[in-house]
């Protein structure tokens, strides 16, 4: 069965009902293929659980402090299910982050040891004392077709041409939200559009990994929209109480990947509204 075909069709029915042939057709091409980490699919991924690292590579610390394991994704295994444009294709990785308070929100280039993305020949090691350690979930990986938030680029620019697009599109993106994800569970995802929860992460990314101020942030729109292109979701990580992750009311890491390094070089942001 083809997921991303029958969602592209949903979406065209339900775009369909409340805008114009034109602005549909403009909307849809935006969708992005990802993958649901939930309760159902066709792949697992495990979160939490014993930690991988490649074999003679030390256990990476920041600020004097052991970084935590969050989770290992075997793309390979994922790929042989359904090919998601923007995640890799092969190999294994594994994610790690200081997600201890204090913590790094990825807003200094100073912070960034305080993430680490490991692949390669990754075997499993004991931790040391003082990591923060997390039960084994294992989860499902489910396809969808994920849009963009309200808050991203190419919706305003729509709305510039289109007055009036934004204030529907913003119901219809919660409801398609509300249709892809069952009730309560948090919104873990890989590759596709992140559920933002403050502002796009490519501009973020780009001047922080630069070190530049994100206070002092002036990036033209052409600048803006090259920089969300540079920078694709890897990543999301949601708040969860199976797993003792609480990043604020609501909070979600990202690990956002660069067209141009490879996956080690991928840049965290955490974004929150109420931070703990």
């Amino acid at each position: 069965m083809d997921h991303f075909a029958a969602q592209h069709q949903r979406l065209r029915s339900l775009f369909g009902v409340f805008f114009a042939p034109e602005v549909t057709g403009a909307l849809l091409p935006l969708a992005r293929p990802a993958l649901r980490l939930g309760p159902d699919g066709d792949a697992t991924v495990r979160l939490g659980g014993p930690p991988l690292l490649p074999a003679g590579e030390e256990w990476p610390t920041w600020e004097g402090r052991p970084l935590d394991f969050m989770l290992a994704v075997d793309f390979a295994e994922l790929a042989k299910m359904m090919n998601v444009p923007g995640l890799p294709q092969d190999g294994l990785a594994a994610f790690y982050y200081a997600s201890a308070i204090p913590r790094p929100w990825g807003d200094d280039r100073a912070q960034r040891g305080g993430w680490r993305l490991f692949t390669g020949d990754l075997r499993e090691i004991e931790a040391p004392d003082g990591t923060s350690s997390f039960p084994l979930v294992p989860l499902g990986a489910a396809p969808f077709l994920s849009l963009p938030a309200p808050q991203e680029t190419v919706v305003r620019r729509l709305e510039e041409r289109y007055s009036g697009v934004l204030s529907v599109y913003e119901q219809l993106h919660a409801a398609w939200l509300q249709h892809v994800w069952p009730d309560d569970t948090p919104l873990h995802q890989l590759g596709g559009w992140p559920a933002l929860v403050q502002r796009p992460l490519g501009p973020d990314c780009t001047y922080a990994s630069t070190g530049r101020d994100l206070n002092t942030m002036a990036l033209s729109p052409e600048e803006e929209a090259a920089a969300e292109d540079e920078w694709r979701l890897l990543l999301q990580l949601d708040s969860d109480r199976r797993l003792g992750w609480d990043w604020g009311d609501p909070g979600r890491v990202y690990f956002c990947a660069s067209s141009a390094g490879p996956l080690e070089d991928s840049w965290l942001t955490l974004q929150a509204v109420a931070a703990v």
